[in-house]
């Protein structure tokens, strides 16, 4: 048995490489995703303020044309009232110019407002343009990064299945493989776990007197009551 949990205790120290590179080998594309998910978040938004300032744009030219209809309008008027002999006819072409240059008045005003509120979209569209200009630069510099590291994390993961192989064909029993792959699986990458006096060293339960009695006797695989782990004794 002491030969078998030698096995198991080298299987496992090779099996924690592998986690640690298996998690590098997830995080690395994760990471990538999501910092190319951030910038894109930003070019939805520039699109969504260049969609708001296409709008503000149509409304200032739609109040630009009605003003300057209005103006036209107003000039024709004084040109009526000038020529005009009925003094009611006049009254009603001075109370339409009133009306006209209210409207005129109100529609400025109106349009200024939109070339305001144009001014505060370009303006932030302008600044998120240059942060996804930087970001895509740091994004460029971080994915060549990326790449290189999962290629070097690649290699290391092959070399340590390779390892892994060859020890594994060692003296384990199939049916110690068999639990030991079990609890690799459910257990993130930690299928063994040493036991100093009576505390197990991974879950830091105290195991009963008996548990530890048949671990001192090495003639069986023992394993953690509270954390299922197969244990050794920490010499």
């Amino acid at each position: 048995m002491q030969e078998t949990m030698q096995a198991l205790r080298g299987l496992q120290e090779l099996d924690e490489d592998l986690f640690r590179v298996q998690q590098e080998l997830e995080r690395l594309p994760e990471e990538r995703a999501r910092r190319r998910a951030g910038i894109t978040a930003m070019e939805e938004q520039v699109a969504l303020l260049d969609r708001q300032l296409l709008e503000k744009r149509m409304r200032t030219k739609e109040v630009e044309d009605l003003t300057r209809a209005h103006r036209q309008r107003i000039r024709k008027l004084e040109s009526e009232i000038m020529n005009a002999r009925d003094g009611a006819l006049v009254a009603a072409y001075q109370h339409e110019t009133r009306s006209l240059k209210r409207e005129i008045s109100d529609a400025e005003e109106e349009g200024l407002g939109y070339v305001e509120e144009a001014e505060v979209l370009e303006a932030e569209r302008n600044r998120l343009k240059a942060e996804i200009e930087r970001e895509e630069e740091v994004f460029l510099e971080y994915t060549v990064n990326v790449d290189q590291e999962l290629e070097a994390a690649t290699r290391k993961r092959g070399e340590l299945l390779a390892l892994r192989e060859e020890r594994m064909s060692s003296s384990l029993q199939p049916d110690v493989l068999s639990k030991y792959e079990r609890l690799l699986a459910a257990r993130e990458g930690v299928a063994l776990a040493a036991l100093e006096g009576r505390i197990c060293q991974v879950c830091f339960m105290e195991v009963p007197s008996n548990v530890f009695v048949r671990l001192a006797r090495s003639t069986e695989i023992v394993t953690c009551p509270s954390c299922d782990r197969i244990l050794y004794l920490l010499q």
